[in-house]
């Protein structure tokens, strides 16, 4: 993907009848989906792109085996998150284009060069490439679980807290910074906070990927609340999107107080409540116990990343986290 993102993004209602014209001059598709996925749809997507299409589905991707992809010049991503990493990754070590074709509203990697890889118990992120095209087609969107637009949401929410402490960060510790790509993602995030519907939520994602490439990182999209997600990730199954927003609050809560942002934690705790988002302990199916270790090992994270968080900044120590989040209802 280029700095000015993919050549062609579709966000509509039958925007999947699209693919025929993409594809015209590719002959051998692979597409990277899961089972129900391919169960509900395969039919459609071949008789839509006109040639048979190679099926594989993304739990079965080992990212350390040897695979062979002889014979395929594009890669279909046609399904979530772990859908789509599988096609970025499968693009980069082969060298082909790859579409995205995003069947939930998740996450804002849909267009994005970065691919989410889980290795015992962890999940890191690897360099891939951008898609060729995104293809977002309203009336799958919309039939997927309700909760994974609120992941979608969570995931977009969270950088009012992201880009504060870019800021910050670049103030402060002299970290890389570009006045573009951040307002580039601080629209994308105002967008979503005016209107949550599903064309400009999945735009915001876009413009958030396209705004990561642009960057050279996921920095400006991803900060300590990122990391506290990553950490969670170890006793916490739930969606990353709605786990950054959980974190969002705790993070703004220091940010607004140095002056770094103009969102206050009971701006962000109102919007996820009214859409009965994750905000306690409880909720979300952690203790606090465990969420002050998952605060521990994610500055670990930032600081093994050499990116600076806002809770360094303050030298929180665990009378004063306990305090604040008492005090933000967690």
């Amino acid at each position: 993907m280029s700095c000015d993102g993919p050549a062609t993004v579709e966000i509509a209602e039958g925007a999947l009848a699209r693919l025929g014209q993409i594809l015209e001059e590719y002959t051998c598709p692979l597409c990277v989906s899961d089972e129900q996925i391919h169960s509900v749809y395969s039919r459609d997507l071949e008789e839509i792109i006109g040639k048979p299409c190679k099926w594989m589905m993304a739990a079965h991707y080992s990212h350390n085996a040897i695979q062979s992809f002889d014979g395929f010049d594009v890669v279909i991503g046609f399904g979530g998150g772990a859908s789509l990493d599988v096609a970025k990754l499968i693009a980069r070590n082969t060298g082909l284009g790859w579409i995205s074709v995003p069947t939930a509203a998740s996450h804002d990697g849909i267009a994005s060069e970065v691919a989410s890889v889980s290795q015992d118990g962890y999940k890191y992120s690897e360099k891939c490439k951008g898609p060729l095209a995104v293809i977002a087609d309203i009336s799958i969107i919309s039939k997927a679980p309700p909760r994974l637009k609120l992941a979608g949401l969570g995931d977009i929410i969270c950088k009012t807290s992201s880009l504060a402490e870019w800021k910050l960060a670049h103030e402060v510790k002299d970290e890389p910074f570009d006045d573009h790509v951040y307002s580039l993602v601080d629209r994308a995030l105002d967008s979503v906070l005016a209107d949550d519907s599903f064309e400009t939520l999945i735009q915001a994602e876009i413009d958030a990927g396209r705004a990561m490439s642009i960057f050279g990182s996921s920095r400006p999209c991803s900060g300590t609340e990122h990391a506290i997600s990553h950490a969670m990730d170890r006793t916490c199954t739930e969606l990353h999107g709605l786990q950054v927003a959980f974190a969002t609050p705790l993070c703004l809560h220091y940010l607004h107080e140095v002056g770094y942002t103009k969102y206050t934690p009971s701006m962000i705790h109102e919007y996820m409540t009214h859409r009965e988002m994750p905000t306690t302990f409880q909720e979300i199916g952690v203790t606090k116990a465990s969420f002050f270790d998952d605060v521990h090992h994610a500055l670990r994270i930032m600081n093994k990343r050499e990116r600076y968080s806002v809770l360094d900044h303050f030298n929180v120590d665990d009378a004063n986290l306990s305090n604040v989040l008492q005090s933000l209802g967690y």
